[in-house]
């Protein structure tokens, strides 16, 4: 009875539930439909709102904005501190995290490696890390950039016991430093290797034995890991700049002299020889090594004149001889390919004088005996360029008159190569009636190795009457001369001057004495910087070095029979011993002279020639 009244009491609720949601719908329909003019305020405060939250967020966006922009402004210090602060979050990762980073993150690793028993640095090692391989350098180290975390090395060489570990590379640089310390499995040979002119060690010379590659280390030591099968070893030795050459290495951990080798720099020499019977051009090696025959002699030349001189940089070489038709003859040598080119031929009215090279030009002058005295050209100035291989006519003698005895003629006074400046004197010579040099000058005369800007610096007016008058020069600088002018009368003294620097400068100290004194010939070196000179003590020679102007002397030799020669570069200067042995030494004096060779060199002399090689 209990349940079917319940039952009932549900039915009613449930059927009266449609009345009722009805009724509510009805007021929530009412509540939501507002008046006209509470819509009116609803919307209106309803656009407040926006306004207010739309403010906000501009402020809040501004605010954002300002501090970007104030961050930018100041990024000088801003950007470091992000960058330490990025630094310092990584230097926090753990180890257990490099193998992330080392996805995209590599460090420098540098390796050094020893002798486990000497303690030496082993260059030409095998380093194996992350992949990538180098090879120790002659202090034994090699650094390899690899991924930072983890890593396997493998280190390896003929003739030591190779190894393998893990290492760690690490984001802090100054971490990734290890020494390896290798066992030798052969005897350990001590090697020396130097400079054979100057007999200083040379470093990171490459010998190779057996496979196996080592570098000296910068005293030109090294310590090289041989099998004991046998006493000797053969072995290649190599640096730049020097010949490559081979060695013969006792087996023996003793420092014996049997292991000691020298190099010599690139390089050589030319000069001339008669070894065959004829005079020959040879070329050597610096210490007389790999002798080769440039040009060959014809058997025609003149041992009295036949000369060879070299220009500073020794790229060219003049020759003067009597070749194949027995006439002299001017030939060019380039010594990058030893061909020889002809410069000018002479005939049997035409005899040559040699003055010199000036930097790639070659002078020299050319005299016609055909030529009488009282015409022009009997004396021609000339001079040669080498690389463009054209030839310049820079002066000639100026002549008049009718016979021998009715004439005047100029002649040249001896031509000196200054700093690319040629300088000479045009004097004035006339027969015995009538008088050709009234009204005429002697002229101090300058001009470009090439024919160029020639101009009279001074002239010097003859006094009338005169029937001889000669300006004479005197070179006693590497880049001067004194002038000396005669008197108006005989009895009248000398005038003299100095030329320098393109200036002439009378000079009241110099005296005939000044004048007329045996100065030395100053060899300029390839770079103009240094000069070579020697001058007598004691009956010897005292050999000095001095800078440009010969100033800041340094004396390399004393109580010497060696007479300067020239440079080789700037590091080794040339000596000769009795006009037939020329030598070579260092520049500073560090090293004795070693000889080149046995040459030939006719009794000539080009004394003031300081612009190249083996004239004097």
């Amino acid at each position: 009875m209990a349940d079917t009244k319940d039952a009932e009491e549900d039915k009613k609720l449930t059927d009266a539930e449609p009345e009722v949601v009805k009724a509510e719908q009805e007021s929530a329909q009412e509540s939501t439909e507002p008046s006209e003019a509470k819509s009116k305020v609803d919307t209106k405060a309803w656009e407040e709102n926006a306004k207010v939250a739309e403010e906000a967020n501009k402020e809040k966006f501004g605010h954002i904005k300002n501090v970007f922009r104030g961050y930018w402004r100041k990024k000088k210090w801003t950007l470091p501190l992000t960058l330490l602060v990025i630094i310092a979050v990584v230097l926090g990762v753990p180890a257990s995290r490099y193998k992330v980073l080392g996805l995209f993150l590599k460090q420098s690793f540098s390796i050094n490696v020893v002798d486990k028993t000497t303690s030496k640095p082993i260059s030409g090692v095998t380093l194996v890390l992350a992949d990538k391989t180098a090879i120790t350098n002659a202090a034994g180290t090699a650094t390899l950039r690899v991924p930072v975390g983890p890593q396997k090395l493998a280190v390896s060489k003929k003739y030591y016991k190779a190894t393998t570990s893990k290492v760690m590379v690490s984001l802090i640089g100054s971490n990734n430093l290890l020494q390896i310390h290798l066992v030798a499995t052969g005897r350990q040979v001590p090697v020396t290797i130097a400079d054979k002119i100057t007999g200083k060690g040379l470093p990171n010379v490459a010998i190779a034995v057996l496979g196996t590659d080592t570098k000296t280390d910068k005293d030109g030591k090294a310590i090289i890991v041989l099998p004991t099968t046998a006493t000797t070893q053969k072995a290649n030795l190599q640096l730049a700049g020097y010949n490559a050459a081979s060695a013969t290495i006792t087996v023996t951990d003793q420092v014996v002299t049997d292991n000691k080798f020298t190099l010599t720099p690139v390089g050589k020499l030319y000069f001339l020889s008669n070894l065959s019977g004829k005079i020959d051009v040879i070329k050597t090696n610096l210490d007389g090594t790999n002798r080769q025959t440039v040009l060959a002699g014809t058997g025609n030349e003149d041992p009295a004149s036949t000369s060879l001189l070299a220009s500073r940089d020794w790229k060219y070489l003049a020759l003067l001889a009597k070749r194949d038709n027995g006439q002299p003859g001017i030939y060019l040598i380039n010594t990058s390919d030893d061909t020889v080119t002809n410069i000018d031929s002479g005939s049997a009215t035409a005899s040559f004088t040699l003055v010199g090279w000036s930097n790639d030009t070659f002078v020299y002058e050319v005299s016609h005996s055909d030529i009488n005295s009282w015409q022009s050209g009997g004396l021609v100035l000339k001079s040669y360029d080498a690389p463009s291989g054209k030839l310049f006519n820079i002066d000639q003698t100026q002549g008049e008159g009718t016979s021998a005895s009715d004439y005047g003629s100029t002649s040249f006074s001896s031509v000196y190569i200054l700093d690319n400046e040629l300088v000479y004197v045009k004097n004035w010579y006339s027969g015995q009636f009538p008088n050709h040099l009234d009204g005429k000058s002697a002229s101090l005369m300058s001009v470009q190795p090439d024919g160029s800007n020639k101009k009279s610096i001074q002239d010097f007016p003859i006094p009338a009457g005169s029937q001889y008058y000669s300006v004479a020069l005197a070179p006693y600088e590497p880049h001067a001369v004194y002038v000396s002018v005669p008197g108006a009368t005989s009895d009248a003294p000398n005038t003299y001057y100095e030329y320098q620097d393109a200036k002439l400068t009378q000079q009241t100290t110099v005296t005939a004495d000044t004048f007329n004194k045996l100065y030395p010939t100053f060899l300029v070196s390839p770079s103009d910087k240094q000069t070579f000179w020697s001058d007598v003590r004691d009956n010897k020679n005292a050999l000095f070095i001095g800078d440009a102007d010969a100033n800041n002397q340094k004396q390399i030799a004393s109580l010497s029979d060696d007479t300067p020669y020239g440079w080789y570069t700037d590091n080794y200067v040339l000596v000769s011993k009795n006009g037939s042995e020329l030598f070579i030494m260092p520049a500073d004096g560090s090293g004795k002279a070693i000889k080149v060779t046995d040459y030939y060199k006719p009794q000539l002399t080009y004394r003031g020639y300081g612009g190249g090689y083996g004239g004097n």
